[in-house]
């Protein structure tokens, strides 16, 4: 009988494991279509941009047409960012982890708030692509770019309760499947740690010097590891070195990285900015 017990404890504990695993993936997915959805979004806001500095009707109208297009595909990953928000919802549920429940339902109803507006901005950019008149041109191009500014404070919003999902499933009393970096209340070496990072973190992009083109930034890599993203950056010693110094980040919100990245709505195309904004005051409790 406690054989039985044994055994049917395991199989509890092993199925709730790999329901909070679905549910990281669910996650997970939900992230990298709003990532494909942020890349589509830039392209229509640089379409936009270049439609304001076109000289001819034609060429305004070209631009408006090419980000419309943008703004569909836009549309279409957040919709897939919303299902997958839902489907760690009902899972979530099904685990009755009620915050982390919570935080995927709201993911995906900013999602679909997301959806809606880039569904205003197509529509104003399907009439600009039409459009003949430049003052109901630039209305249009204005509206698109209010309603897209307001989608991504939107995505946002549905980043934050991703990362809130992913911190709360943890804290439904199922065992994970690794130890935390250290359960020592010793403070780790800084070294011991981009070490340990490096050999079991999970390698989420890289950014290499030639694309940085910058001064000082010779090299970015980025980390998750226990659900948490750390950043490795190879720093030159000065403008004129090729001899690099390595820091690491702790604790960086995948929206953070994102923006680091890819550039948020309005940031400077400069890396070395970007780093500055949204990842040097990251710093890491090691010594």
């Amino acid at each position: 009988m406690k054989y039985l017990c044994f055994l049917i404890i395991l199989f509890v504990s092993n199925n709730l494991t790999a329901q909070v695993s679905e549910v990281k993936a669910q996650v997970e997915d939900s992230y990298d279509y709003y990532q494909d959805a942020f890349k589509k979004i830039k392209s229509a806001t640089s379409d936009i941009s270049n439609a304001f500095n076109a000289e001819s009707i034609d060429d305004i109208q070209s631009y408006a047409s090419s980000a419309n297009s943008y703004m569909s595909s836009a549309m279409r990953y957040v919709g897939y960012a919303e299902d997958e928000a839902d489907d760690a919802e009902d899972e979530a549920s099904y685990l009755n982890c009620d915050d982390a429940e919570e935080s995927a339902g709201d993911a995906e109803d900013y999602f679909y708030a997301a959806k809606r507006k880039l569904s205003d901005a197509e529509s104003e950019l399907s009439s600009a692509s039409y459009e003949d008149d430049v003052d109901y041109l630039s209305s249009h191009l204005n509206n698109a770019n209010s309603y897209i500014s307001q989608a991504i404070t939107q995505l946002n919003y549905a980043v934050d309760e991703l990362n809130n999902t992913l911190s709360e499933i943890n804290q439904c009393g199922v065992p994970t499947s690794g130890s935390s970096y250290s359960s020592s209340s010793d403070t780790p070496s800084c070294e011991a740690l981009l070490e340990y990072i490096i050999d079991n973190g999970y390698s989420k992009g890289s950014i290499s010097n030639y694309t940085l083109n910058s001064d000082w930034l010779s090299e970015v890599k980025a980390y998750s590891y226990n659900y948490k993203i750390y950043v490795v950056a190879k720093i030159k010693k000065n403008e004129y070195s090729y001899q690099t110094n390595t820091y690491i980040f702790c604790g960086i919100s995948t929206t953070n990285w994102s923006n680091f990245k890819n550039g948020g709505y309005g940031d400077s195309d400069s890396y070395g900015e970007r780093f500055h904004k949204y990842i040097m005051n990251s710093k890491c409790d090691c010594d």
